[in-house]
């Protein structure tokens, strides 16, 4: 302690340390390093059982008022707090740390009994009139508790209709009850954050009255408002943003005062992406306990309630950004971007490799690369002049030369940066556009493709050189500025700023040099190119990827890429060894009965870390309540694609006319979406139908009007197949239009492929059919959403009952009743099969 009090110049130091039986501290690791007068001590920074000590460099022990209410904060966690002199010589303890309290099991019985016939549950439920005994309920809740137990993975597939999120939030609320332990609950969607948040968990808030039910929903940095970038924004003027700017700051200025939570969404509109880059949070440009308005700060508001909470909702992207930050700190005990935990939950599992993929890859886009420089500078607006006009403000020497600097060196910098990163990307466009493709993978062969021949290597060059001058020109700035305390705590966060650009230019060239030229990762990586299709494409602010060209440019976004190509070994490593349990749950984990393939895609193949698995069925009667047509005189949709797509699109009127309306068409591809959309339409199918096509209007927004139309035709691609709940009789049948396939030239797919391959597989039964057999259950369990619902779903891909693979598929999908033939005598048979069940039908359950 004396060493690292020492190094930090004397100034304050936090250290979680150790504490044995007799109360002699045996250990201490610095968390936080301070100035002479404070230090940060956050929750998480200490574990249960531990001890929080800071120094008072004034050698004076008396706890102040801060140190006083921090001690009452965490002694609720099991922490306690002391003071110590700089030579540690002497430890004031103000909070002994609470005695350690023995584990307490769940009794697994107990458990599930709170969600049977006798348990509070019903008892809530039925006092609003909707409650139903749900055995895999219960039973998921009793393995869950085992695991709580006794340690361990599970992975537990539950079909549609088990109420799963009361499953796994029952036995984690009642550990956090008997054993202080807080659970991680990770999504894919935002609408089952929402429903967990805001329908579940004040449920069991006031079902369960014999414990105290708290939760959070914590979600990314750039989902919430900086109220110190904001004042920085609003005090740069014109220098910084176009005209007209001062409305919407103004306006963020007084939204910001009555905020609850101060994210994104609780905005009634959106601010422009360029606005909101330069007021939302940013973890590399926080200055934590430093920060004037730390104590009004919306981030830590948020940490601070996490930090509380038996159950924190986060989404699958937030939980892989706390392992890429815990990877590189190699800090497993204390908060990182999560709370410290060791009990977790991954929620709709079947998505979290594609998370996984998609951030701990590194990615660079042209519209990303200019947007960077942009900030820099961008038409006499940006963060540099804005440093100029502050630094042209005073006359002392150090100002001068600083001045000089920006003007000599950096602003050209950041001029040449942007010519010579679009130079790169123009090449890399025109390379793509002679590929006659707008995806190419990257493999050895790239190494000797014409490209380089035709300026890449020198472009490139040219890029990563002009990203380190920029780098070393901004470092010289700070280095002169912080000789001079007072000018360098005025241009502190406009530094900041310029700092956290830096890094990410800095970022930006590393993923371009791992892509272009990989090295010794080429054969650990999947990297590839790729030409986005959509110019004008626009995302939430609060989107880490949102990206739209800073001047309105209309060149094609170019995007370079890279992906580790096992992921498995991380997530084994990184995140399931790390807990003591986890559950991983979905409706589709399982490939006919069977756990091998998600287990292996997981790392969850190797003996220390074997999960227990369990398939819980639905307690819908699937043979009396659905029907599954799959028509046998179809071509293939390989053999003959133009007439399957018009059979298909035939097949598709006949449901809807059958059905009469209420009707989802699912397909694999835009294109087909748009094509199927302007068939319908010249068969008057828009004058008796409302007719919702994908890609017209938002995915909310045409789910609301499905549901409150009754009879609407919704024809979708990828995201209506999963994550879409519309119980009730306004969705009463379903057309699937292909078995959905993983597109073999997409690179990730295709690597994966070869790797299996290379390993003596075969990559079409070991990868191929596996994939798509979880992505059609997950389309066909569209349809039925309650224990009332009825509905038709017609498979048009004649595949499942030609090929050997079919059973696989078929097997994986619920046990409707199954129809197959002509389609003529499908059709008739569907028409029997709504006139028999026309009867309303209740909305269900969630």
């Amino acid at each position: 302690m004396r060493t690292a009090i020492t190094l930090a110049g004397g100034r304050e130091v936090c250290f979680a340390c150790q504490v044995n039986a007799e109360g002699v501290v045996v250990s201490a690791r610095p968390v936080a390093r301070g100035d002479v007068r404070s230090v940060l001590a956050l929750p998480g920074f200490a574990q249960r059982g531990e001890m929080l000590v800071h120094n008072h460099p004034s050698g004076v022990l008396e706890p102040s008022d801060a140190d006083l209410e921090i001690a009452a904060r965490i002694h609720g966690d099991g922490i306690g707090f002391g003071i110590v002199d700089n030579e540690a010589g002497q430890l004031y303890v103000v909070v002994e740390v609470p005695s350690t309290r023995e584990r307490v099991p769940l009794d697994a019985a107990e458990t599930g009994a709170l969600l049977g016939p006798d348990g509070p549950v019903a008892a809530h439920r039925e006092q609003l009139g909707q409650y139903e005994d749900r055995q895999s309920q219960r039973e998921m809740a009793e393995r869950i508790a085992r695991l709580y137990s006794l340690g361990g993975i599970g992975l537990i597939e539950a079909g549609t209709g088990v109420g799963k999120t009361l499953g796994y939030l029952i036995p984690a609320l009642r550990w956090a009850a008997a054993n202080g332990e807080r659970t991680i609950v990770s999504t894919n969607t935002i609408a089952l954050q929402e429903q967990l948040v805001g329908k579940d968990l004040p449920f069991l808030a006031e079902a369960l009255s014999d414990q105290p039910v708290r939760f959070a929903l914590l979600k990314g940095w750039r989902n919430y408002l900086c109220l110190q970038r904001l004042d920085q924004a609003r005090s740069a003027g014109t220098t910084l943003f176009d005209a007209g700017a001062e409305a919407e700051l103004d306006a963020l200025g007084a939204w910001a005062a009555r905020t609850k939570d101060g994210s994104l969404a609780d905005l009634a509109a959106p601010p422009r992406p360029e606005l909101w880059d330069e007021v939302s949070a940013e973890a590399d440009l926080c200055t934590r306990l430093r920060c004037p308005q730390f104590d009004k700060c919306f981030v830590f508001a948020a940490r601070r309630e996490a930090a509380r909470a038996d159950i924190v909702v986060v989404n699958h992207h937030l939980l892989m950004a706390d392992i890429a930050v815990r990877r590189a700190s190699q800090n497993w005990a204390e908060a990182a971007v999560l709370p410290a935990y060791t009990r977790l939950v991954i929620d709709e599992g079947h998505h979290l490799e594609d998370a996984a993929s998609a951030h701990l890859g590194a990615t660079v886009t042209r519209r990303g690369f200019q947007k960077l420089l942009a900030r820099l500078e961008r038409r006499g607006k940006g963060l540099l002049p804005t440093l100029e006009r502050r630094l042209a403000a005073a006359d002392d020497l150090l100002s001068v030369a600083s001045l000089d600097l920006v003007r000599a060196r950096l602003a050209p910098s950041a001029a040449t940066a942007r010519v010579l990163g679009e130079r790169l990307f123009t090449v890399l466009d025109e390379w793509l556009a002679d590929s006659g493709s707008t995806q190419v993978r990257l493999t050895d062969a790239f190494d000797d493709a014409p490209v380089w021949r035709a300026g890449l290597g020198i472009a490139l060059d040219d890029v990563l050189r002009e990203i380190d001058l920029i780098d070393d020109g901004l470092r010289m700035v700070r280095e002169r500025l912080e000789t001079d305390t007072r000018r360098e705590e005025e241009l502190a966060p406009l530094l900041n700023e310029l700092r956290g650009v830096s890094r990410r230019l800095s970022n930006a060239g590393d993923a371009l040099r791992i892509a272009l030229r990989p090295g010794a990762e080429a054969h650990t990586r999947v990297r590839w190119i790729e030409a986005q299709r959509s110019r004008d494409e626009q995302r939430r602010p609060g989107d880490a990827a949102a990206a739209t060209a800073p001047d309105g440019a209309s060149a094609r976004n170019i995007v370079v890429a890279s992906v580790p190509l096992d992921l498995a070994p991380i997530l084994r490593d990184d995140l399931f060894r790390r807990t003591e349990s986890c559950v991983l749950t979905s409706a589709t984990l399982a490939v006919g009965d069977g756990f091998g393939f998600i287990a292996s895609r997981l790392g969850l193949d190797q003996a220390d870390v074997e999960p227990v698995t369990a398939s819980l069925p639905s307690p819908f009667d699937y043979a009396r309540q659905a029907l599954l047509a799959i028509p046998s005189d179809f071509p293939s949709p390989s053999e003959d694609g133009p007439l399957h797509f018009r059979r298909t699109v035939q097949a598709g009127a006949d449901l809807v006319e059958a059905a009469g309306g209420g009707v989802f068409l699912l397909f694999t591809s835009h294109r087909d979406v748009r094509e199927a959309a302007q068939l319908l339409r010249a068969l008057d199918f828009g004058s008796r139908f409302a007719l919702l096509v994908h890609g017209e209007d938002s995915r909310d927004a045409l789910l609301r009007r499905f549901r409150a139309s009754g009879n609407a035709v919704l024809i979708g691609t990828s995201s209506f197949w999963e994550g879409v709940d519309v119980p009730g009789r306004a969705l009463r049948g379903l057309l699937l239009a292909r078995v959905p396939f993983r597109v073999p030239t997409e690179p990730i797919t295709a690597a994966h492929c070869e790797a299996i391959e290379a390993a003596g597989g075969d990559a079409f039964m070991e990868y191929m059919v596996p994939h798509a057999a979880l992505r059609l259950k997950q389309g066909f369990g569209r349809l039925i959403r309650s224990a009332s619902d009825r509905g038709a779903v017609v498979l048009c891909d004649p595949r499942v009952l030609r090929k050997s693979y079919g059973a696989q598929l078929l097997a994986s999908l619920p046990p409707a009743r199954r129809i197959e033939g002509a389609w003529a005598a499908l059709r008739q048979e569907l028409t029997r099969f709504y006139g028999a069940h026309d009867e309303p039908k209740a909305g269900g359950q969630g």
